[in-house]
């Protein structure tokens, strides 16, 4: 499992979701170590007490999530160990997805207004503009960072694919008078106090540039990359060239963002 722990650090996933994918992968090899088949595992897990609430079964989403997450530990063993596994694959089960919450054009202004200075106005761009996960924030090198031609280059992503994005002419303006003040104290591009930025460090920024916003939305990370993907599509952006902006494995990932 820590071979498998390595190859979700190196695709950016984020630490509870590694330990949440651990957590599934383990109970699956439990359940196989019994003498059970996988093809009876989706009906095991629509009968499955839900842990957090012993009176209710899993939701089809929580289904969903633990077959997810055995399609990358497939795919782990195929790319890693050249090996098959008898895991069990099925399409998803259906659910309700929830209607995605974004911010609006003046919002994200009132966001940028509020922000104090240059640094957390660029872990903003990086947010909104670049249209980058918290993680893929927190891991933009600077030599990646191409000003001259207005390029990021996102080396390390969740889908572990490499992209490159545009930077747009607001973000280019904040950028170059960021690097103006950044302190050599990593080699990442958004700089704290001790060293490189950490996800958990943009998460709190963010906080408390919502704080002290006129917004009463709760805002996160995410939400900006929602928001972005959502004004794309709105302006005319093809939902392909928004899946690439994204990072986005398929087009699927992109569609949820259609009912804006």
């Amino acid at each position: 499992m820590e071979e498998f722990r390595r190859y979700l650090e190196l695709r950016n996933y984020q630490k509870k979701n590694i330990q949440r994918i651990l957590s599934i992968v383990k109970e699956y090899e439990q359940y196989r170590e019994k003498g059970n088949l996988p093809k009876d595992y989706i009906r095991y897990l629509k009968q499955r007490k839900n842990k957090n609430n012993p009176e209710k079964l899993l939701s089809n989403n929580t289904v969903n999530n633990h077959l997810t997450a055995l399609k990358l530990y497939r795919n782990y063993r195929k790319e890693t160990l050249q090996k098959e596994t008898s895991l069990v694959i099925c399409k998803s089960l259906k659910t309700i997805i929830p209607e995605i919450e974004i911010l609006n054009p003046e919002e994200i202004q009132n966001l940028f207004e509020t922000a104090v200075n240059t640094r957390d106005k660029a872990v903003l761009c990086c947010l909104y503009y670049l249209g980058l996960r918290a993680g893929e924030s927190a891991e933009l090198l600077l030599e990646d960072v191409d000003i001259e031609n207005a390029k990021v280059l996102i080396r390390k992503s969740k889908t572990g694919y490499q992209r490159e994005v545009p930077i747009h002419s607001k973000a280019l303006e904040i950028f170059t008078d960021y690097l103006q003040i950044r302190e050599e104290k990593g080699e990442c591009f958004l700089q704290g106090l001790k060293g490189n930025l950490t996800p958990s460090g943009i998460e709190f920024i963010i906080e408390k540039i919502a704080e002290k916003s006129s917004i009463t939305k709760r805002i996160y990370p995410h939400l900006l990359r929602h928001s972005i993907a959502s004004h794309l599509l709105k302006n005319g952006m093809k939902l392909e060239k928004v899946s690439r902006f994204l990072g986005h494995r398929s087009l699927e990932s992109t569609q949820r963002y259609t009912h804006l």
